[in-house]
């Protein structure tokens, strides 16, 4: 009896010690796992950080080698999409760029950042196909709101996705995919999760008649200034042609918020947009777009690359306008230098903000300010 004992008690040590031995494998392996994962997003991050000094063709090829070195990574993958619509703003690669973010979400399915980029890589094929009058709009629209619900499904509070579906639905008409009751379905529910984006979702079921500044400054005496709702005021004296007032509005917002510096290529850009609709006005606005673009180029913090290539691109093209032929190459150089696949196109582009974080401020694609 006390053999057979004494041989029990061996097998359960072997059997134990078998167990021990497993679970000590299987911890490194997912330690090991979990290690290079963390590596792998490190190295996404430097990445990112090249393409923001403006070395672009060195961060893809950063980004393509962590892609075949480690398959796994989601945030190489996620990455490269961003770095392929950088290098092709107009969108000609918005097709590879889809499919690097989709991999991304593949990968990490319940990962908001990358959901959100595939259904913002959708709005732009379809605004493309819009803007180029190309056929199935509805259908690409239909795709992209279908999309921003299945971020929402992650995160239901995010007033980003849901201001897209509210413009996607509001200011559409139906043959394009356009629904004003889906439309005020997402209204309400904004209005539950934020007062600024509520506010903001009802204007696209405002008269069109409607005081938009009164409309924003009835909101700020309610709720107090902040950067968004200053924007929001100062586009309004844009649209209104009181530029002066817009002005102050974009000051105030670098006043509360210096990160916010980028505000001054918006008040270039109203400059630049007046001679567009009157070619007699040149030679008095271009030089304040100017003397705009450069206090950017001059403010803290510093700009990144790509918004340095864009400033340095406009300042070769107006120079160019007003005949200052010289000045007009040294730009255009500058450009190049910054970032050789500075975007060209007159809205300012960006948010460039790191991989591991969600986009929190909402752009329009139907509004250039």
């Amino acid at each position: 009896m006390k053999k057979f004992a004494d041989e029990s008690k061996r097998k359960t040590i072997r059997i134990g010690g078998l167990w021990i031995f497993l679970v000590l494998n299987l911890v490194f392996l997912f330690s090991f796992v979990y290690c290079k994962s963390k590596k792998s997003d490190q190295e996404v991050v430097k990445a990112w950080e090249m393409r923001m000094d403006g070395k672009v063709d060195q961060a893809k090829a950063m980004l393509d080698s962590l892609t075949e070195a480690d398959p796994s990574c989601a945030m190489a993958w996620y990455e490269l999409s961003r770095t392929l619509k950088h290098m092709y703003w107009r969108g000609e690669e918005s097709e590879e760029a889809g499919q690097a973010v989709q991999k991304a979400c593949e990968l990490e399915p319940d990962n908001v950042i990358y959901a959100f980029a595939f259904a913002d890589n959708l709005f732009l094929q379809a605004y493309i196909k819009a803007q180029m009058g190309q056929e199935g709009v509805k259908e690409a629209v239909e795709k992209t709101c279908d999309a921003f619900q299945k971020v929402l499904e992650l995160k239901s509070d995010y007033c980003v996705a849901l201001m897209n579906l509210v413009e996607l639905y509001g200011f559409l008409p139906p043959e394009m995919g356009g629904d004003k009751e889906k439309a005020g379905a997402y209204v309400e529910k904004i209005k539950e999760v934020d007062k600024f984006y509520g506010t903001k979702a009802q204007a696209v079921f405002m008269p069109e008649e409607t005081n938009w500044v009164d409309y924003w400054n009835n909101y700020i005496a309610e709720e107090g200034e902040s950067a968004k709702s200053l924007k929001e005021l100062g586009a309004a004296y844009i649209f209104a042609d009181d530029i002066e007032n817009a002005e102050k509005c974009y000051k105030k917002i670098i006043d509360l918020d210096p990160t916010q510096n980028v505000r001054l290529l918006d008040l270039a850009r109203v400059r630049v947009m007046k001679v567009m609709q009157n070619r007699d006005l040149a030679e008095e606005e271009l030089p304040v777009a100017v003397k705009f673009i450069d206090d950017f180029l001059n403010s803290e913090p510093e700009p990144v690359a790509p918004l340095k290539g864009w400033s340095h691109g406009w300042l070769s093209r107006i120079n160019g306008l007003l005949g200052n032929q010289t000045e007009s190459d040294l730009h255009s150089k500058l450009a190049q230098a910054a970032d050789p696949y500075f975007s060209q196109a007159f809205g300012v582009p960006g948010p460039f903000i790191a991989p591991d974080v969600l986009p929190d401020q909402f752009g329009s694609y139907f509004s250039p300010f």
